[in-house]
């Protein structure tokens, strides 16, 4: 009798994982859209400033374009969206309070504190800095005016709800297999985490299982993604680098939501060797309506072999995901930033060139 309920036991939770194996990998509401080859036109940008030395991320926000530059000295770059001119350089390499080792901004996110501009960068891998720019700019030198430590950028990304430093959204990466966090082995790729001072830590768990990989090697590929805010709300995005899906967590209404291009590759399907093709969402800027990304799996991007030479499409999603509209791009841009103000689009070049892309009267 108990042989019988032994194999009674192994015959049910055998059905009770291949009934699990069968359920959607992703856990969240998934709407089909199309935005793939829309693109009808181009937009032709106009060279502003050439030779930024050692240029590596931008940010827009207000009426300034932060750049970030791997240099010595004055590692942050400010020019004004109005002129055009430069207006100040900051973040000299250094230990003191008010230097950085290194400067990074992962999320590309900015917010007003007491009416002036602040951008939160990462100093050197775990350490954040509020810098002041607005006060920068008037005392004509670096103002910090917060400083946390953080996870670090190479596990895990953070973004800053209501502008506050302990009150964070966190995606962790890479925790699967304890390689970074052993305390936190578990079975998915990923971890997403609300963490709000005197509460107890949300998680918000979204796959059921990691997705079937062609190579052992690949395994973090269709979960590799970045995150980017809303400038005014808690509505987060997290467009893939590998996948066409954009998710979105509205924390403000506890709801999670993805959207997917019709017939591609799903979290469902065995991810295969994509060769040179394996670049989706890249470059990402943002403004209180829509959400623009760089898109490099169109045709026509991929008409270009070297993978170096790849113009993108500039997709734009408003902030409930739907496709509003996408343009083909005149060169290879990587990092772009969004003026709401003027209604211009500005992306850098790998050789470390400045580009204005004027989209008024080419959106709704």
């Amino acid at each position: 009798m108990r042989e019988r309920f032994k194999l009674l036991f192994v015959i049910i939770f055998g059905l009770l994982i291949i009934s699990c194996n069968k359920k959607p990998n992703l856990m969240v509401e998934v709407r089909e859209i199309d935005f793939l080859n829309k693109s009808e036109s181009m937009i032709e940008g106009r060279l502003v400033h050439s030779g930024i030395l050692g240029a590596e991320r931008i940010v827009v926000f207000d009426t300034l374009i932060m750049i970030t530059r791997n240099t010595p000295y004055c590692q942050l770059v400010v020019y004004s969206t109005n002129t055009l001119d430069s207006i100040g350089g900051f973040c000299t390499r250094g230990r003191a309070r008010n230097e950085f080792l290194r400067v990074y901004t992962q999320t590309n996110q900015g917010y007003y504190k007491n009416g002036h501009v602040v951008i939160p960068f990462v100093d050197y891998l775990d350490v954040i800095k509020e810098v002041d720019i607005t006060e920068s700019l008037r005392l004509n030198h670096t103002v910090v005016i917060n400083s946390t430590e953080c996870m670090p950028i190479v596990d895990a990304h953070t973004i800053f709800i209501d502008n506050d430093l302990d009150n964070r959204f966190i995606y962790e990466m890479n925790i699967f297999d304890g390689k970074n966090y052993v305390e936190n082995v578990t079975k998915v790729m990923v971890r997403y985490t609300v963490n709000k001072p005197g509460t107890k830590t949300k998680e918000i768990k979204l796959y059921r299982r990691l997705v079937d990989v062609s190579k052992e090697s690949q395994v973090e590929m269709p979960f590799s993604a970045f995150l980017m805010k809303h400038p005014q709300k808690n509505l987060i995005a997290h467009p893939y680098f590998h996948m066409d899906y954009i998710l979105f967590f509205d924390l403000d209404n506890d709801k999670t939501f993805a959207v997917h291009q019709q017939g591609s590759r799903t979290f469902d399907d065995r991810y295969e060797d994509p060769g040179n093709d394996f670049t989706y969402f890249s470059g990402r800027a943002n403004s209180s309506n829509y959400l623009f990304l760089t898109y490099r799996h169109g045709d026509y991007s991929l008409s270009e072999p070297d993978l170096d030479k790849r113009c993108p499409e500039l997709m734009v999603f408003d902030w409930d995901g739907n496709f509003i509209k996408s343009f083909k791009m005149d060169r290879v841009i990587w990092g772009i930033g969004y003026d709401e103000k003027h209604k211009k689009m500005y992306g850098l070049t790998p050789t470390e060139d400045l580009y204005e892309y004027d989209l008024s009267g080419l959106l709704p």
